[in-house]
């Protein structure tokens, strides 16, 4: 043994009595490891959480689109009603495609449109999110792009109308 060292204290490799670790370490190191799990399993618990109000966060996105949506449509007739309403207050009878019927069919054809492809994004975004995570409670994945699909419907029945009286 060297002079320098100290005495009752062997080398850093060396397995003695006097390396091995005393019973209050183990305790601390496996308190260590079960700190660290913990730990885990709550980053998995908030990732998880995240993910749910990300998922969310998109259906109130889709749940705008189409309030805007539904809002462009009923201003659309209000444009189409309110150039009709001019007409007939100057006396004319006819109706021959006047610039507030094209505007009023273009913002329903809009309104559909955006009822639509925030729909479709919704259904891809609902999807991808269903491969790795479980959906929140009470959300299923086609409740919302089918009432979507509803506003787009009302949309093309409101299209139809406005074509028909041109």
């Amino acid at each position: 043994m060297p002079e320098h060292s100290e005495p009752g204290r062997d080398g850093p490799g060396s397995v003695g009595p006097e390396n091995e670790p005393d019973e209050q370490q183990l305790v601390l190191m496996q308190r260590m490891v079960d700190l660290s799990v913990q730990r885990t399993r709550l980053a998995e618990q908030r990732t998880e959480m995240s993910a749910e109000r990300s998922y969310l966060n998109v259906e109130r996105t889709l749940s705008v689109w189409i309030r805007t949506a539904l809002a462009v449509m009923v201003v659309g007739i209000a444009v189409d009603r309110f150039g009709l309403f001019l007409l007939q207050s100057h006396g004319v009878r006819g109706r021959n495609g006047t610039a507030s019927d094209l505007v009023g069919v273009g913002l329903v054809a809009l309104g559909v449109l955006m009822a639509v492809l925030p729909s479709v994004r919704f259904a891809r975004y609902s999807s991808i999110y269903c491969r790795t995570h479980t959906l929140p409670h009470h959300h299923g994945p086609f409740m919302a792009p089918a009432f979507a699909v509803l506003v787009a419907l009302f949309g093309v029945v409101l299209l139809v109308l406005l074509l028909l009286t041109l």
